[in-house]
């Protein structure tokens, strides 16, 4: 009989064990703060370049509640390519502009809405800062106001804000989380990246460095 048992046993802890991971996972997420680190890439195109691909690094950091966190993230990109801005006196109405790396700040409300054996699917809405970091009009101007008035164009469209919508899943075990997600962000007629929306894909790691409240002692 206690031969039968033992296989009877086993059996029982292990059909329990993700019921088990589930749980710690849920306890681990709810009210809790995560610092992660990512990678991944970003495509987009411009006035003088189609479906261009670069790569980008960055951190982020989470803030749940029981389904929804706030998002926020810091990442750089890098590239080194060709825009462009109008120009009327220019060839073709067009004037080439040099553009190197961008920076990226982005701020999002995000909602998980289930949990499945440590899997969080999740989606939000939100706001990205972008700052290109240089931006250098290309070619000869015929007059000191033409050349200022491209610069100062150029200069304005360096920097815009966006909405923007991210989709993700989360997988996590104890305080560790592994995800992918992407992100699509509309085409601004004022930036330099103007051709078509910019799409994001990234993937990373998360840790959940402890408690996003405070307990009352």
């Amino acid at each position: 009989m206690r031969s039968f048992r033992s296989p009877v046993l086993g059996l029982a802890l292990l059909s329990a064990l993700p019921t088990i991971g589930s749980a710690q996972a849920g306890r681990l997420f709810k009210d809790s703060w995560f610092w992660g680190a990512k990678t991944g890439v970003m495509s987009y195109s411009t006035k003088a370049v189609e479906n261009a691909v670069a790569p980008l690094f960055g951190g982020e950091w989470l803030i749940t509640r029981t389904r929804g966190a706030l998002y926020v993230s810091y990442d750089q990109t890098f590239f080194n390519n060709d825009a462009a801005v109008d120009d009327a006196l220019s060839t073709g109405g067009q004037r080439l502009v040099a553009i190197d790396d961008m920076r990226r700040v982005t701020v999002a409300a995000l909602a998980f809405p289930r949990q499945w054996l440590g899997f969080r699917p999740y989606g939000g809405v939100g706001m990205a800062l972008n700052f290109i970091q240089e931006a250098v009009p290309l070619g000869t101007f015929q007059s000191a106001a033409q050349q200022n008035d491209i610069i100062a164009t150029v200069e304005d469209r360096r920097t815009r804000a966006s909405v923007l919508l991210m989709a993700g899943l989360q997988a996590q075990y104890s305080r560790w989380s592994v995800f992918g997600q992407g992100t699509m962000m509309p085409a601004h007629a004022t930036f330099l990246l103007d051709g078509r929306s910019t799409y994001f894909l990234e993937g990373g790691i998360r840790y959940n460095i402890g408690s996003s409240i405070e307990r009352i002692r």
